[in-house]
């Protein structure tokens, strides 16, 4: 394997863990923190931190149109999809965030199909998104009586929508590459992201909410470090280098390590139903990735 590669699976590797740990430090965050305000401080401190690094490197920053690419990726994947599941974590469990946004691949697959993709969707993939809708049933099948919350029912929402915005943001950043480097890059997308997380919490009122404690300070430090700067740094460098359907298998390892660390620290509900429901869900999303191939 040479260092190419390796540096590859090393990053996969950052993605797949750290980005499981976000969900349980999102929903410490959220207790305290305003949401809006929580995601924007965070993009715009790891953006801050690596624009800064990557100009006194001697870096120039890229022309008008590649800054436009990343511009409309950040606000797809960092304002939407990260913005979006922060809020919900207010109403949902960490462990339920992680098990929705695990379909992240499916809706990739589904975009992807309409893009003019030479992939084909064949009866493998078609078995398996069946088999992650009855393990997705049989989730809410158990939470029925929380649909009873319409805040509950909003996340819920929110969740989906931020995955079809994730997902879309992957397959634009995928057919749309710029010669910036892929970290540099990645935090002048957190800056843009930033910017505006932190202008929708103003125009919100949250600065008059913003009471966080120790613990929310802590969870929000780890996001900029381990969530943004190393997890999506990684994350925008793996969709360059490996190919989409193996970046997106990095779902199954985060569902698990982000409903293990509910469960465990925050008392989050972890029964037989739960996990045979999310050993479906995941089982559906690899015969996806399997069968997805080249026409």
């Amino acid at each position: 394997m040479n260092n190419e590669k390796l540096y590859a699976w090393l990053a996969f590797a950052a993605v797949a863990v750290f980005w499981g740990t976000t969900f349980f430090a999102i929903r410490i965050g959220v207790q305290s923190f305003p949401p809006m305000l929580m995601a924007g401080f965070r993009h715009s401190m790891g953006g801050v931190l690596i624009v800064s690094y990557f100009i006194w490197k001697g870096y120039k920053l890229p022309n008008r149109a590649e800054f436009k690419t990343l511009a409309i990726n950040g606000i797809l994947m960092l304002v939407i999809g990260n913005g979006l599941v922060t809020w919900a974590e207010i109403y949902v469990s960490s462990g339920l965030a992680a098990l929705i946004c695990a379909l992240t691949p499916i809706w990739i697959v589904v975009l992807n199909s309409f893009t003019g993709s030479k992939e084909k969707i064949t009866w493998t993939v078609f078995v398996g998104l069946a088999i992650c809708m009855a393990g997705q049933v049989l989730i809410f099948n158990t939470n029925l009586k929380d649909f009873a919350n319409p805040n509950y029912t909003l996340g819920i929402i929110a969740i989906i929508v931020a995955n079809l915005s994730w997902a879309a943001g992957t397959l634009y950043s995928k057919n749309n590459t710029t010669t910036v480097q892929p970290l540099f890059g990645a935090g002048l997308q957190m800056l843009v992201a930033g910017c505006i997380l932190t202008t929708i919490g103003t125009a919100k009122g949250e600065w008059t909410q913003l009471h966080p404690t120790n613990e929310a300070v802590y969870a929000l430090l780890y996001l900029v470090v381990f969530g943004s700067i190393v997890g999506y740094g990684a994350y925008m460098y793996v969709i360059k280098a490996l190919p989409t359907t193996i970046v997106s298998t990095y779902a199954y390892i985060n569902t698990l390590v982000a409903v293990l660390l509910g469960w465990l620290f925050l008392n989050e509900e972890l029964n037989f139903t739960l996990a045979l429901a999310m050993a479906i869900t995941i089982g559906g999303v690899w015969l996806v990735n399997k069968g997805r191939r080249k026409v």
